[in-house]
């Protein structure tokens, strides 16, 4: 891959760009697939004894809402880093300059799919909770959160820069 000591680089060049993005990727797509699924139960979904549809319901309709506005600010962040990063390749600079935007949006991704995945099965009653598609969903937006970089470190990472801090990654102390 590299000669001695280029790890840093290739890490940072080459692997977390792709990594960060592709993983908010799949947080964006899995709130999508929360957010459908929700949906289509609460749509189907008949209360017998009132004849009333969990659609007719507004307190279930702004939740949806909710959910709907927080997938849909996914797409344009990360079409927008995409073309960022296919311009840095083209322009043969280093990806790495977009290391802190990709971490960035791995972040919200991860907590709008949780928040999707919640009020998902929120919305679904008991069903959501019943093994399936739903309770998937949440289980695996849980991960979001944890997988690496974690939320917490990644936000440190994101402060560190805020404040001036240099990251620091490779060395003892940095994360």
């Amino acid at each position: 891959m590299g000669a001695e000591g280029q790890g840093k680089e290739i890490i940072y060049d080459g692997v977390s760009p792709v990594y960060l993005i592709g993983l908010g990727a799949v947080w964006e797509g899995l709130a999508r697939g929360a957010l459908e699924t929700a949906t289509a139960h609460v749509k189907r979904f008949t209360h017998q004894d009132k004849q009333k549809s969990l659609a007719d319901y507004q307190a279930i309709r702004q939740q949806l809402g909710e959910a709907k506005v927080l997938v849909e600010s996914l797409g344009p962040w990360r079409r927008e880093l995409a073309a960022a990063l296919d311009a840095l390749w083209r322009q043969g600079k280093p990806q790495s300059e977009l290391l802190i935007a990709l971490t960035e949006f791995k972040v919200h991704a991860a907590e709008v799919a949780n928040r999707v995945a919640a009020i998902a099965l929120t919305v679904t009653g008991g069903y959501g909770y019943a093994r399936g598609p739903l309770e998937r969903y949440f289980r695996d937006a849980r991960a979001a959160i944890a997988m690496g970089p974690s939320n917490i470190i990644a936000r440190e990472w994101i402060g560190k820069t805020v404040v001036g801090l240099p990251l620091e990654l490779f060395y003892e102390g940095g994360e």
